[in-house]
């Protein structure tokens, strides 16, 4: 895993996202972390509802992991921070850390996503060269720079 992630998103937690005690509801990581990835991929050039014209594939999730290792309550701030995991021939793999304000982890997320035929959604097909590239060196699709996030301060 590269030391710096590919992407961030940074949010302070609200009523809605905890449970009547105020601690967060274990089943927004999944969330947050669907959303980080699919942000990443948006800024890419990748959007996940164009890669059945553009590509040919649909990314569907194969299995999906969390590990809670400290408590996030209302109003903590907490950082989502993706990196990119095992890159296979019709597979792939992000993790998510989540980190809060003082910089400690609270939990960690992995998703398994596999590349199949928009056609036939139960064939499995190689992950697109322009994933791939993005997967495994931050790199841009052919053509298109990288649209730089805004940063609001």
């Amino acid at each position: 895993m590269p030391a710096e992630p590919l992407h961030r998103v940074t949010f302070r937690l609200s009523y809605g996202d905890c449970d009547p005690a105020g601690i967060v509801y274990y089943a927004n990581y999944q969330r947050w972390m669907e959303r980080t990835h699919t942000e990443w991929w948006f800024l890419r050039g990748l959007r996940f509802d164009e890669l059945p014209s553009r590509l040919g594939v649909a990314v569907v999730t194969r299995a999906s992991t969390a590990e809670y290792e400290r408590t996030i309550t209302v109003f903590d701030l907490v950082e989502c921070r993706l990196y990119a995991g095992r890159v296979g021939r019709t597979s792939f793999e992000v993790r998510c850390d989540f980190v809060t304000g003082d910089g400690e982890r609270a939990s960690t997320a992995a998703l398994t996503l596999v590349c199949v035929d928009a056609a036939d959604p139960r064939r499995a097909v190689p992950v697109p060269e322009p994933m791939r590239r993005a997967l495994l060196g931050g790199d841009a699709p052919p053509g298109q720079d990288a649209p730089v996030p805004e940063v609001s301060g």
